[in-house]
């Protein structure tokens, strides 16, 4: 646009090209405004009103300024000792250096620096370190260890801890960090070195566990660290690389010889319980045996008791009885021939032998288990009354 056409702000004699054109909106500041406000400003500061003859300004408050700035920074120095103990934390108040106090969680006061400082470490926080081998290819590797059996092993072991004194942790050494994992490693190797290599790839682990947990609380409380171990646990324990091949085959044998155990356990659970039973068995036959045994040794022996008194009272009705029951019992199971004084046969009793079935069953009458009774070839037997006892005694003899 030329510099000789008018403006679009309706004044005629505005040449400039940048005016307001007609319908624009009308700016939201005011050049003109703000330059009367700035004068007036600068006034302040100069020796006299401007050059708009504007108010002259009284000076005598501005040697009050420097105090008022210095109050301001007190009071901001004097509130910089305000400090926070958040949950879980506990702080540690140095004076010049040198601990003063030890502050609870919540909203404390100390003096400002340089007189006073806090640190503010977790307490409640469980930490955690990682050490051992890394599995890299470093023959200097800290976590190869050589056990009592002289077998070289990579272990790899995580240390769980928590912080108990805040003043020993911050101000026992320079490296918390560090003292602990030195503790630890040193624990670590001395019970390796006490442990054969078996007990530390198989189920040896948590007595291993144990041992480097105490001996690793013993020795931070001796440096006075200002913590507690919670936990060690033992991450992984392989054999170097270039006898892995041997180890696998001794980790298979172990299994096979677990399955075994496992197949000898399940039919030892299968036989003995039968054995038991048969044992039980046998022994309750035996005292079933004895006590019939007893009884019967019992009732003989009453039995002989009654017998003797009886004999005591009458010893030959007792005598005769006796020999005829003998007899009875003798001559029932033998055949019987009856003679003459003289030793001719007059009458033969033939006594057949008892079947199976008529010795087993007593409840047989008398009419059917008695003997047949046979009559010698005819010879007209005259049998004398006197003579029979005498025949029957030479018989029985």
């Amino acid at each position: 646009m030329p510099w000789s056409d008018p403006g679009g702000n309706g004044n005629k004699n505005d040449n400039n090209p940048w005016g307001r054109r007609p319908g624009a909106q009308k700016p939201v500041f005011d050049i003109q405004k703000i330059t009367r406000e700035l004068k007036k400003l600068g006034g302040i500061f100069g020796s006299g009103g401007g050059r708009s003859g504007g108010p002259k300004m009284d000076y005598k408050w501005l040697h009050l300024l420097p105090f008022l700035v210095v109050a301001v920074l007190i009071l901001f120095w004097l509130a910089s000792g305000i400090y926070v103990v958040g949950p879980g934390e506990e702080g540690v108040v140095l004076r010049f250096g040198r601990e003063v106090g030890i502050s609870q969680p919540g909203l404390h006061y100390r003096l400002p620096f340089p007189f006073e400082r806090v640190y503010l470490p977790n307490v409640a926080q469980s930490r955690r370190l990682v050490l051992g081998y890394s599995g890299a290819a470093d023959t200097r590797n800290p976590g190869m260890m050589l056990t009592a059996d002289e077998s070289v092993v990579d272990v790899r072991f995580a240390v769980q801890y928590r912080v108990t004194n805040a003043g020993h942790y911050l101000f026992a050494t320079a490296n918390p960090d560090q003292l602990i994992s030195f503790c630890a490693e040193s624990a670590m190797r001395e019970v390796v070195g006490r442990s054969k290599i078996d007990d530390l790839l198989t189920s040896g682990k948590g007595a291993i566990q144990q041992q480097v947990q105490q001996i690793t609380q013993n020795l931070l409380s001796r440096y006075h660290a200002g913590v507690s171990v919670d936990s060690i646990q033992l991450l992984d324990a392989t054999p170097p690389k270039v006898v892995q091949p041997a180890f696998a085959d001794v980790v298979k044998a172990r299994e096979d010889m677990e399955r075994a155990r496992d197949e000898a356990r399940a039919y030892a659970n299968a036989v003995v319980p039968k054995a038991t039973g048969e044992a039980a068995a046998m022994v309750t036959n035996a005292e079933g045996y004895k006590q019939q045994v007893v009884d019967r040794a019992k009732g003989d022996s009453a039995r002989f008791t009654d017998i003797l008194q009886a004999y005591q009272k009458n010893p030959k009705v007792v005598s005769e009885r006796m020999y005829l029951r003998t007899m009875q019992d003798i001559l029932g199971h033998t055949p019987k021939v009856i003679v003459e004084s003289k030793g001719q046969p007059v009458i033969y009793l033939h006594m057949p032998a008892r079947t199976p079935a008529a010795v087993s069953s007593p409840t047989r009458s008398a009419a059917e288990t008695a003997p047949a009774v046979s009559v010698a070839p005819p010879v007209a037997p005259t049998i004398s009354p006197v003579a029979l006892p005498a025949a029957v005694s030479g018989a029985s003899s």
